[in-house]
């Protein structure tokens, strides 16, 4: 089970957020409210925390007043994109490329609408599996690409996927692999990968 979110206004940016024992605690309490055992930080397997840039008002409105939806604007002859939600990064390319291709003197629009997501068309295989879960279209060339072996025992990530986060999708650490693979949810999952992927990012070298 995955919970969440708070909205908290910060005033530092760290590289690496992390979710405060507050956040939890509050987190923890709010969904407890329904449970016969109220849970605990013992219970947390794994935790997630990152920032969004929310678009301010002038009149000072709390953090949950503020809108989710982007803009563009344009600063010193650069386009720049504030606000929005990962939910909505297509329509948020959209605007961008057309603002671009307007400036540029270009009339063809953006053709995000009309194209698939990468994997999306042509699947075949049972829905069911990890791979096609995960790939779709392209879990074939996936598993192609290493061992269908687990990372390590009790994990459900393969070492095909990090074979082919190195191979296709630009990852060159250890800590690449670990976020394309989402390893870096659970500190467990990552300490059992990590002896592997070590391992074959040493003979990459």
């Amino acid at each position: 089970m995955q919970v969440g979110v708070t909205d908290d206004v910060v005033d530092h940016v760290d590289d690496e957020p992390e979710v405060s024992s507050a956040e939890e605690s509050f987190l923890l309490a709010t969904l407890s409210q329904g449970l016969v055992r109220p849970l605990t930080s013992a219970d947390v397997v794994g935790r997630f925390a990152g920032l969004r840039p929310l678009l301010g008002r002038a009149d000072g409105s709390s953090a949950a007043d503020l809108s989710r939806r982007h803009a563009l604007l344009r600063r010193d002859g650069v386009w720049v994109l504030v606000g929005g939600k990962l939910t909505t990064y297509r329509r948020m390319a959209q605007d961008a490329v057309d603002a671009v291709a307007r400036d540029l003197g270009h009339e063809r629009r953006c053709a995000t609408t009309t194209l698939p997501l990468v994997g999306a068309v042509g699947v075949a295989g049972d829905p069911a599996t990890r791979l096609v879960r995960r790939f779709g279209a392209e879990a074939s060339a996936v598993a192609e690409c290493g061992s269908t072996e687990p990372l390590a025992d009790g994990l459900p990530m393969l070492r095909c996927e990090a074979d082919w986060a190195m191979a296709a999708e630009g990852a060159v650490t250890v800590e690449d692999v670990e976020r394309r693979l989402r390893l870096d949810l659970v500190p467990d999952w990552r300490e059992a990968a990590r002896p592997y992927l070590e391992s074959v990012l040493a003979g990459r070298r």
